[in-house]
């Protein structure tokens, strides 16, 4: 129905084909009332019966309309018109002088700066998309035009021109080429901008081999390969940075892949400028090292805690100083907390001041039997249960001064009072 000289609009005049797909065809076209050469995109006659995909080309359009970056081509216009008795819908866009990367690629594989560099400007145009709300969603060397200058410049939202990679979902057609399609896109339909992230995944991998990763002999077979085979490792000549790039980018689950198509710009730059080191995100760098900082803090807190916080084991040793004669034994019982330092002789540590208790003996009414306990001798009983005997009156107790652990007897005998009358009390002999 449409060929050279239909006049669309009476205004544009179609002159050559430039390429064609399952959904419509693009056409180079003079603008009459402008004089100037522009690229007109024609839905299919079959499509334009379905309210469906008329409303889509046209919001696509309207959405092509409010970008402004220089690696989009700029759309000037939209209509629908009547040709041959059928509805037409096309959309008017500015036309790249150049050629496609598709028929680049032809003459064989790109080298990896190149590649490198083409990437990036491509991710520049899409996150300027995705900014603005838009998912190219068949993003494939066919929709990227080489200018003269090298630049890149991305065409075609939204509107798939293979017809031989075959559109497939559940009601039969997918917006996306199979060669090129994000595995959510054949299983559950779903849009984001990871797809498009996925899709130049798969540009650079064929930049870089001059080959799909997944090919077959029909698009259910390559929707197959991208759903389950693993992603065919790339030449030995290709460097780590640019090898991380793209085998990020076709990981099969969005989740895995570079979260923003700006940070996958960012990592092939980064990759270009230095193709030997792995580009990491700094944002991942910089989560990398808190959770080292908070690792070490946890350890260290962990280990303060296990010493200051054990439990104090009380020493109690309980030693009978040597009574005087006529006088009732005294025993003194000290309690020495353990030092911290673990490492420390234990001479060393200071000793904090002891607790000394006397417990109350009191005397008999009868005059006290000779002592059977040889002076110098240490008892040890429990600090919970105290001494006692009978009183029958409550004299002034003894005091004796505490004799630190580890103490020798003193060298010097003690001194006996004077007799009273009756036995005298003999404690060391010879006795006077």
């Amino acid at each position: 129905m449409l060929g050279a000289g239909t006049t669309l609009n009476d205004r544009y005049v179609l002159s050559d084909r430039l390429g064609g797909g399952g959904m419509g065809e693009v056409w180079r076209a003079d603008d009459t009332v402008l004089g100037r050469a522009v690229a007109v995109k024609v839905l299919m006659p079959a499509l334009n019966e379905h309210p469906t995909f008329t409303q889509r080309f046209q919001n696509e359009a309207r959405a092509m309309a409010t970008l402004r970056h220089p690696g989009v081509v700029d759309v000037y216009d939209y209509g629908v018109c009547d040709v041959a008795g059928r509805s037409v819908s096309f959309l008017v866009m500015e036309y790249v002088r150049g050629e496609s990367l598709d028929r680049v690629l032809r003459r064989g594989p790109l080298g990896t700066a190149e590649t490198m560099r083409l990437i990036a400007e491509v991710g520049d145009a899409l996150a300027a998309a995705h900014a603005q709300g838009i998912v190219h969603r068949d993003v494939k060397p066919a929709n990227l035009m080489i200018r003269p200058d090298g630049s890149v410049a991305l065409t075609d939202f939204g509107i798939a021109h293979s017809a031989s990679a075959g559109q497939l979902t559940a009601t039969g057609t997918m917006l996306c080429s199979a060669g090129y399609c994000a595995p959510e896109m054949a299983t559950s339909s779903e849009v984001t901008p990871a797809v498009d992230v996925y899709a130049l995944g798969v540009v650079a991998y064929e930049c870089l081999t001059g080959r799909l990763p997944f090919q077959g002999d029909t698009p259910v077979q390559i929707i197959f390969k991208h759903l389950n085979a693993p992603v065919p490792r790339l030449p030995d000549s290709v460097p780590p940075g640019p090898r991380q790039v793209v085998s990020r980018a076709l990981e099969k689950t969005p989740d895995a892949r570079w979260a923003t198509m700006a940070q996958m710009t960012e990592a092939t730059r980064r990759a270009m400028a230095a193709p030997g080191a792995l580009p990491v995100p700094r944002r991942r760098r910089a989560m990398r090292a808190v959770l080292t900082i908070a690792a070490a803090v946890l350890v260290s807190a962990a280990v303060a805690g296990s010493v200051w916080l054990r439990p104090a084991q009380p020493t109690t040793s309980t030693s009978e100083a040597t009574p005087t004669a006529g006088q009732p034994a005294v025993k003194v019982s000290m309690t020495t907390a353990p030092a911290r330092n673990l490492t420390t002789p234990a001479h060393r540590q200071s000793t904090p001041a002891p607790t000394t208790t006397a417990a109350t003996e009191s005397p008999r009414v009868t005059r006290p039997p000779r002592p059977t306990a040889t002076p110098g001798t240490t008892t040890t009983a429990p600090p919970s249960t105290p001494t006692t005997a009978p009183t029958t009156a409550e004299p002034e107790p003894p005091t004796a001064e505490p004799t630190p652990p580890g103490s020798e007897e003193p060298t010097a005998p003690p001194t006996p009072n004077k007799p009273t009358g009756g036995d005298i009390q003999c404690i060391r002999a010879p006795c006077p």
